[in-house]
């Protein structure tokens, strides 16, 4: 499974053979000894493609969190036998990985330089999906979303949500002010906003909504609208260079909290144990 997903991430067999440091002949035999046992093509080779196919896709995708498990698995034995070192797999968001995540981050490698951190970025279905699998131990999300009992929670910070635009703002402004104007947002500010939308009797014009709340600030940037982001996310893109003007957007129902959600069934390594007690410390008031 591992060399397949390096072949996957290659250009060619010789790439990969390179990469592996086995030879192309012996990589070549063993990717079709995979291909006889799955049965399907997994890669279209000849002289102008090297390209998953839709078989290869799929294997790529199952191989990827086999890899992950496999891994995690010889981290725990060796964690257990040594207490200290180790991997600690985490997904997160990506305005959280830059933001929130950094800051924390800073602190854990400071406490437990032998730990290796892999960070694994994504939307927040495919953030949660990989604690619900147990590819990673933690995941940091924003709420809203949706809640599942298995799920353990832990509250690192609050935010309140700021509007952007590149024309002039006042310092705060209210609903009624913001569904005057044409707002790019993510699907899942989009939704929260329909719904106040649909309760105080306004429309909600988004001509452009995207998934990821990097995207809606470039967009902004251009003038297309305004978009309305979490305030922590917006200091760290201010410290950056953001140039957009901003407002405190009044009202607490677009509030959000970012959480460490992690599964109660599953047990926490030493190492993601030893995150999540740096929370407290981290968190904002």
């Amino acid at each position: 499974m591992k060399q397949f997903v390096v072949l996957a991430e290659s250009e060619s067999v010789s790439q990969a053979a390179r990469r592996l440091f086995v030879a192309q002949s012996a990589l070549s035999k063993k990717l079709k000894a995979l291909e006889a046992e799955c049965g399907a093509t997994l890669i279209e080779r000849d002289y102008h493609n090297f390209r998953l196919t839709e078989s290869g896709k799929v294997l790529y995708d199952r191989a990827m969190k086999i890899v992950g498990l496999a891994d995690a698995a010889l981290n725990d034995v060796r964690e257990a036998d040594s207490g200290e070192g180790g991997t600690l797999n985490i997904a997160v968001t990506p305005s959280l990985a830059t933001g929130i995540l950094r800051d924390i981050l800073k602190r854990f490698r400071a406490a437990h330089p032998a730990v290796t951190v892999k960070i694994y970025e994504g939307s927040t279905p495919s953030v949660l999906g990989r604690i619900e699998d147990g590819t990673c131990e933690l995941a940091l999300v924003r709420t809203p979303y949706t809640q599942n009992p298995a799920y353990e929670t832990k509250v690192v910070d609050f935010d309140k949500m700021v509007v952007l635009s590149k024309e002039t703002l006042p310092s705060s402004i209210d609903y009624a002010q913001l569904f005057a104007m044409p707002l790019i947002l993510t699907h899942r500010y989009a939704a929260m906003l329909s719904r106040i939308a649909v309760r105080c009797g306004c429309v909600l014009a988004s001509p452009v909504q995207c998934e990821e709340i990097a995207t809606c600030i470039s967009l902004a940037e251009t003038g297309l609208g305004a978009t309305m982001i979490p305030l922590s996310t917006f200091e760290n893109h201010r410290r950056h260079g953001l140039k957009l003007h901003h407002a405190l957007l009044e009202g607490e129902e677009c509030n959000t909290r970012c959480e460490l959600v992690f599964t109660k069934s599953r047990g926490l390594t030493s190492a993601a144990k030893a995150f999540a007690e740096l929370i407290p410390a981290a968190c904002r008031n």
